[in-house]
């Protein structure tokens, strides 16, 4: 079915900060026992609000989607536009960390 796929899918988009809540499988049992006690209006009415809020859901996940991807599209943009400063910054770093260790090799030496 598609719940089975829509749930992965879901966990996915998750953990890129996207907020949609899964209420399908609570819904399926309350429905199953709206009709197995006989109120099928109830059941019926439950139904197609429940498709209403995956629809929402879907559209939810299709904004936040266009989102995260402008998020990455500007993160890019942003590595371009100052691929001299953080060049800059690596190689001044990583100086730092050939004195450092030139420096400890030094101090160790003379120790031991």
């Amino acid at each position: 079915r598609m719940k089975a796929f829509s749930k992965p899918v879901t966990w996915l988009l998750t953990f890129f900060n996207v907020g949609v809540y899964q209420l399908s499988d609570g819904i399926d049992s309350l429905i199953f026992k709206l009709k197995f006690t006989g109120l099928e209006n109830h059941a019926d009415t439950i139904i197609i609000l429940s498709q209403s809020i995956e629809q929402q859901q879907g559209i939810m996940i299709l904004l936040d989607s266009f989102k995260c991807l402008f998020m990455l599209i500007s993160l890019v943009f942003f590595f371009i536009t100052n691929q001299a400063i953080i060049c800059s910054s690596f190689k001044w770093f990583q100086s730092k960390i050939k004195s450092f260790y030139s420096i400890s090799k030094q101090f160790f030496k003379t120790k031991f």
